[in-house]
C-alpha cells in the first residue's frame, strides 16, 4: 500500500488509518502474530492440561459452580493461571514490538516483512516485557487506589511500546516519554483507545463465543476438547486483534509526535536504521560546516551545544 501521510488527524482519522494500514499489510502482521501467539498457546494448553481434570472448569477458571476443590487442585490452578498471565505479557509484548516495526516501515513505503519486524522485536524483547510488567503493577497500584489514577495512567502511558520501539528508550523512560507526549491531549488519546478496545472487544466475544459454544454444544466435554477450544480462541483472536490494536498505537504515537515535534518521515526512516524511498540516507544531524566538531551524539542530550532530546528534532543543528 502507499505511505500514508505524516500529518496531524482528528480522532476519526487516527481510527480509519489505523484500519488502512492493518488492512493493508495484514499478511505481515497476522504472520508475525501467528510465529508468537501458537507457540505460547500451545504452551497455555499444556498447562491447564496439567492443571485440570474437569472440561467444565476451563472457562470458569476454579471450578464449577458447587464444585469443591483440594488445597491442592486449587494450588495447581492457581500456578496455572500466573504462568499463562506471565506468557500472556511476553508475548502481547513481543506482538506489539515486531507489529509496531512493520507498520513503521509501512509509513516509509517499505515492504515489510514477518522475519525482519520478529527480529527487530526479538532486540527489543527484554525491556519491552519489563516496560509491560511495570505498566501492569502501576495501573492495579491505580485502580486499587482510587480508580483514578489508573483511568489517567491508561492515556497517558498510551504510547508507551512505541517510544520504547522506535526510540529504544528504555522502560522507564518509555513511560515518561508516553505521558510528554500525551500531555495536553489526553482526552483524545483516552477516546481513540476507548473506542478501539470497545472494537476489540466487541470482535474477540463473538470469536470466543462463537468457538465457546461448540464447548456448550457437549454438556460435558473432555478436558482435551475444552482446552483445544480455548486454545483455538486465544490463537484467532490474538492473531486477529493484537495487530488492529498495535495499528491504533502506531499511528496515535505518530500523530502525536508530529503534533508536537513536527516529526518527519526522514527522521522515522533514520530511527528505524532504513532509508526512505526516494529521500537522501538519513543519518545524524548536519553540521553547519565541516570544520564544526560539535557533540553529535545522545550522551551529549542537554550539554551546550547538545541536542536537546535523542533523536533530535527535524531540522536541528549543533550549535558552537
Amino acid at each position: 500500500m502507499a505511505p500514508l501521510a505524516l500529518r496531524p488527524r482528528r480522532v476519526g482519522e487516527i481510527l480509519d488509518a489505523a484500519i488502512k494500514l492493518y488492512l493493508g499489510n495484514a499478511r505481515v502482521l497476522m504472520s508475525s502474530a501467528v510465529a508468537i501467539v501458537v507457540p505460547l498457546q500451545i504452551l497455555s494448553g499444556i498447562v491447564m492440561l496439567s492443571a485440570y481434570s474437569d472440561g467444565r472448569d476451563i472457562n470458569t477458571g476454579f471450578g464449577s459452580l458447587g464444585a469443591t476443590l483440594t488445597p491442592a487442585e486449587a494450588h495447581a490452578r492457581l500456578g496455572a493461571t500466573a504462568i499463562n498471565e506471565v506468557a500472556a505479557i511476553i508475548g502481547s509484548a513481543f506482538v506489539l514490538a515486531a507489529c509496531v516495526k512493520a507498520l513503521s516501515d509501512a509509513y516509509l513505503g517499505q515492504s515489510p516483512t514477518a522475519g525482519g519486524s520478529l527480529r527487530f522485536g526479538l532486540r527489543r524483547l527484554l525491556p519491552l516485557v519489563a516496560l509491560e510488567f511495570v505498566y501492569v503493577i502501576a495501573q492495579l497500584l491505580g485502580f486499587v487506589a482510587l480508580i483514578i489514577p489508573g483511568i489517567w495512567l491508561y492515556g497517558a502511558w498510551a504510547v508507551r511500546v512505541p517510544a520504547l520501539v522506535v526510540e529504544g528508550a528504555g522502560p522507564f523512560r518509555a513511560l515518561g516519554r508516553s505521558r510528554h507526549l500525551v500531555k495536553g491531549r489526553w482526552w483524545p488519546v483516552a477516546g481513540v483507545l476507548l473506542v478501539a478496545t470497545l472494537m476489540v472487544g466487541v470482535l474477540g466475544s463473538v470469536i470466543g463465543g462463537g468457538l465457546g459454544a461448540l464447548a456448550i454444544a457437549h454438556g460435558n466435554p473432555s478436558v482435551l476438547f475444552a482446552v483445544t477450544i480455548s486454545v483455538l480462541s486465544a490463537i484467532v483472536s490474538g492473531v486477529l486483534l493484537q495487530p488492529f490494536s498495535a495499528a491504533v498505537v502506531t499511528v496515535l504515537y505518530y500523530d502525536l509526535r508530529i503534533r508536537k515535534e513536527g516529526y518527519d518521515i526522514e527522521l522515522l526512516a533514520d530511527q528505524l536504521g532504513l532509508q526512505a524511498a526516494g529521500l537522501p540516507p538519513a543519518g545524524l544531524p548536519s553540521r553547519p560546516d565541516a570544520g564544526f566538531q560539535g557533540p553529535l551524539g545522545p550522551e551529549h542530550v542537554g550539554q551546550p551545544g547538545g541536542p536537546p532530546y535523542w533523536p533530535p528534532p527535524p531540522g536541528w543543528r549543533p550549535t558552537n
